[in-house]
């Protein structure tokens, strides 16, 4: 569109290079009749040509010129227009075609054309890097999760079922997606400081003496010094540290109440609480599903966050209807 409008033209196309097949395939249009249309192999035809030129490419009439294979092919480009290449680092990763007057070659207008090809080439390569980052860094905190569950003998699997209703709830919040990304892992990893616990703790099969409740106690802040210096993980942090803090206040670490808490520790707080009633404890047998709901609605306003306990009901009840479709 910003390319359409720099040209004052009303007819563009964006094609974008696919490593996976080696072809071109339309990221976006502007006044084309595109429908499902067939990829361009990358090396083929006119798109051959913008490559290896490395320059932008002018088609005075796209009907009488042979560079281009089909005619299904011809409903990627405007009849008369100006191709210019999406060049970065490694290489030209696509090419932008705005349609101009036939006979007219605004030398200008193309330069700067290129100069926002290149920009947008830049910003494509950088959303791919910080995607494939998302990726790697989404696969290291399920690692690191499932390290947590396999320490605490008697939370298998706890970290996923968490991470599913921490999407669900922020889904249901309406959180921007960052904010919901980051609960996210923060229910992943909001046991992480079990891992400082001494599994004689942890695994012990009868209650825990008040000195062992007191270390157990520890896990935020141990979780706070294992995650505080990766830079990516900061705004999950606060949202570990304060899990185990109530609505009312009367949680710990640091009595906070209410809006004090962050949004994602109360998201959290509530989760880890739901799966502790639902599991098998070795002092006690699983609430059913319609004990652990009463349970949740008696803590609404005192445990948890009013808000938060009326997205998860809702979930729940989805859940419901799901499973007697």
């Amino acid at each position: 569109i910003y390319a359409c409008r720099l040209m004052g033209s009303e007819k563009g196309s964006l094609l974008i290079f696919d490593e996976e097949t080696n072809e071109l395939k339309v990221a976006a249009n502007l006044g084309l009749s595109i429908f499902e249309p067939r990829a361009i192999k990358f090396s083929e035809g006119f798109a051959s040509e913008v490559i290896q030129s490395s320059k932008p490419v002018f088609v005075e009439n796209i009907t009488r010129d042979e560079r281009f294979l089909s005619e299904k092919e011809k409903e990627y480009y405007p009849q008369c227009f100006i191709s210019t290449p999406l060049k970065a680092k490694r290489g030209v990763i696509g090419m932008i075609n705005v349609s101009v007057e036939e006979g007219r070659y605004p030398e200008d207008k193309v330069n700067l054309l290129g100069i926002l090809a290149n920009m947008s080439a830049v910003t494509l390569e950088n959303v791919e890097l910080y995607q494939n980052l998302q990726i790697f860094y989404l696969e290291t905190v399920q690692i690191l999760s499932r390290a947590i569950d396999a320490k605490d003998a008697y939370t298998g699997e706890h970290a996923d079922r968490s991470r599913r209703y921490a999407h669900a709830i922020a889904k249901e919040l309406n959180l921007p997606e960052m904010v919901a990304k980051n609960v996210e892992y923060a229910a992943l990893l909001h046991d992480i400081g079990k891992m400082g616990i001494e599994e004689s703790i942890l695994g012990k099969p009868g209650k825990l003496t008040s000195d062992e409740r007191e270390t157990i106690k520890k896990h935020p802040v141990i979780g706070k010094k294992l995650l505080a210096p990766v830079t990516l993980l900061a705004p999950v942090v606060p949202m570990i540290l304060y899990h185990h803090e109530w609505y009312n206040g009367h949680g710990y670490l640091e009595g906070l109440k209410g809006e004090e808490i962050p949004l994602g520790a109360r998201i959290v707080a509530l989760i880890d609480a739901w799966d502790a009633m639902t599991s098998d404890r070795p002092y006690r047998k699983a609430l059913s599903k319609a004990q652990a709901i009463e349970e949740i609605r008696k803590g609404s306003g005192t445990q948890f966050d009013p808000k938060v306990v009326d997205a998860f009901l809702k979930i729940l009840e989805k859940e419901d209807v799901t499973r007697q479709g």
